[in-house]
């Protein structure tokens, strides 16, 4: 039956890594098509005709992008977040479910596409020599309250939340938060079983906004003593300041993209009959700079977020002292979410931000080892 369920997983994984190739690569090709058809300045100058003012014809030209783009990855959409959640098992969604959530993406997607583009096109008009540094700075802060903000702000967009009824189970996760040193402003049950049979937990926000979140599907599934590894696996993260790690991180990729852009659009503007590197006709070549230094970097970003989650299951393994605990977690996570456990290497250090079921597990065992070891 373990073979059985790992066979799917390897099938379920396999289509999801084929949709986001072809996925992106029809991103690639749209903006390509974009710039070199001209179709870039045809939208544009709709805008120019209908405004004089930047801001709304930015407007006009990000609708009529971005409806172009949702009309032509609406089916691969629909196929990966419906059909294969549902051919697999996985999804407790009905297609009006889906729909009203792929809304509710679309809309908080755009305003906050909007807002970005506009801060981006203003500060190109303003400050060209400097532009990308200026954005830097703001998105950096952006990100930072984002984060902050996701908990309290966009995640219940999508997802009730309610505090812990299990008052045994509260106390014990509370007392592990304070072994761990961590203030948490409260512990809350999300209903991810109304979308996902999948099982999932996090330690969400900073400061005020710090909650422990656990899906009601991990609740019902897994034992007291895994829901405790589970959290502390978080709080590891919480430990060893892994959040600032990876806004570290995003701060490197936020300046290196806008920097290349700037390079970009200095030097092919003219090359592409941009009336200046501010004419809003450039957006797909600014997004194309962006997204291909994220998509070469993104291994090597990848690597270093392993080793995080790496030192985060150490911490679990140290501060619970219940690898056995940790072992019957990662194999309920695997069969639940549909992980792989041995998946191949290159495709691991390619797509994988967490080590593998598989190795997670070794790990574990080599800690028991050692412990038992110690005693």
């Amino acid at each position: 039956m373990e073979n059985l369920r790992q066979d799917e997983a390897k099938a379920y994984n396999k289509s999801k890594r084929i949709l986001t190739i072809i996925s992106l690569l029809i991103n690639f090709i749209f903006l390509i098509f974009l710039l070199f058809s001209k179709a870039t300045h045809l939208f544009r100058d709709i805008g120019d005709s209908i405004s004089t003012s930047p801001g709304l014809i930015i407007l006009i030209y990000l609708l009529i992008v971005g409806g172009l783009s949702e009309v032509i990855s609406l089916p691969l959409e629909f196929y990966g977040g419906y059909t294969l959640e549902h051919k697999f098992k996985l999804s407790n969604q009905r297609v009006k479910d889906w729909a009203l959530d792929h809304i509710k993406e679309l809309l908080v997607s755009l305003v906050l596409t909007f807002l970005v583009i506009e801060l981006v096109y203003f500060l190109l008009r303003r400050y060209p020599s400097s532009w990308w540094i200026i954005a830097g700075v703001i998105f950096v802060l952006f990100l930072i309250a984002l984060v902050n903000l996701a908990p309290i702000l966009l995640m219940p967009i999508f997802f009730k939340f309610t505090p812990l009824k299990d008052s045994e189970l509260k106390e014990r996760l509370l007392l592990l938060s304070k072994r761990a040193n961590t203030q948490v402003k409260g512990i809350f049950e999300c209903n991810l079983s109304k979308k996902s049979k999948k099982s999932n937990a996090a330690l969400a926000g900073l400061g005020n906004t710090r909650r422990i979140i656990l899906a009601d599907n991990l609740l019902k599934s897994f034992k007291e003593d895994e829901v405790e590894v589970i959290l502390a696996h978080e709080l590891g993260h919480h430990i060893y300041n892994h959040l600032w790690k990876g806004i570290g991180l995003e701060v490197i990729l936020i300046f290196s993209g806008f920097y290349l852009a700037n390079l970009c659009l200095g030097n092919f503007s003219n090359y592409f009959g941009f009336g200046g590197i501010a004419d809003i006709a450039g957006l797909p070549l600014l997004i194309l700079a962006i997204s291909g230094l994220s998509l070469f970097l993104l291994p090597l970003f990848n690597l270093y977020s392993r080793r995080l989650e790496t030192q985060a299951d150490d911490y679990a393994l140290n501060i619970t002292k219940n690898s056995q605990a940790f072992i019957t977690t990662m194999k309920r996570l695997a069969e639940q979410n549909l992980a792989e456990v041995e998946p191949n290497k290159i495709i691991e250090f390619i797509f994988y931000s967490h080590p593998s079921i598989g190795k997670r597990i070794k790990r574990a065992e080599r800690f028991t080892s050692n412990y038992n070891k110690i005693l």
